[in-house]
């Protein structure tokens, strides 16, 4: 892994692991790692990585990792697929909806991605901070969903999930 990728991904572990609101903040979290950056560095990075800063329960900001679209290059993509993979933490079902958990701050990307599933069983999403609400069609088959959602969701919570879904 060059400079670069091994600088975005401490940017991404720190940013998935911490309510990092500031460039500031960003920059002595990355000096602590052994990872000093000029602040053009920095937000090179963080718009490659399409950072956006949400608002937390504690009314600051803090920046989250877009986890859906298309990334500038491969390596904020591959980043971007860790954040997606990182940002779910659980996922329940019942016969009209399916309720998705996320970090707070990446609801809203999830949703992005699951709207893009193409599949008459999914009607919508509504999403908010840590929580995606999908409503299903009357006749969604739980097994198909459940399919449906396996690129999207880590092996190991979609497996903790399954029995929602049988």
């Amino acid at each position: 892994m060059n400079k670069r990728q091994t600088r975005l991904a401490l940017i991404v572990k720190i940013l998935l692991n911490n309510s990092i609101g500031s460039q500031e903040e960003l920059m002595d979290a990355l000096e602590r790692n052994g990872c000093n950056v000029t602040q053009a560095t920095l937000s090179r990075d963080l718009k490659s990585l399409r950072t956006s800063k949400v608002a937390t329960e504690l009314g600051g900001y803090r920046y989250v990792i877009a986890a859906n679209g298309t990334a500038a290059d491969e390596v904020a993509t591959q980043a971007m697929n860790t954040v997606r993979q990182a940002a779910i933490l659980s996922i329940a079902a019942n016969s009209q909806m399916v309720v998705v958990k996320t970090r707070n701050g990446y609801a809203g990307g999830v949703a992005y991605d699951i709207d893009e599933i193409s599949s008459p069983y999914l009607l919508g999403t509504i999403a908010g901070a840590d929580t995606v609400f999908v409503a299903l069609s009357k006749d969604a088959p739980l097994p198909e969903i459940y399919e449906l959602f396996k690129d999207l969701v880590p092996p190991a919570v979609l497996e903790k999930g399954q029995h929602y879904f049988l």
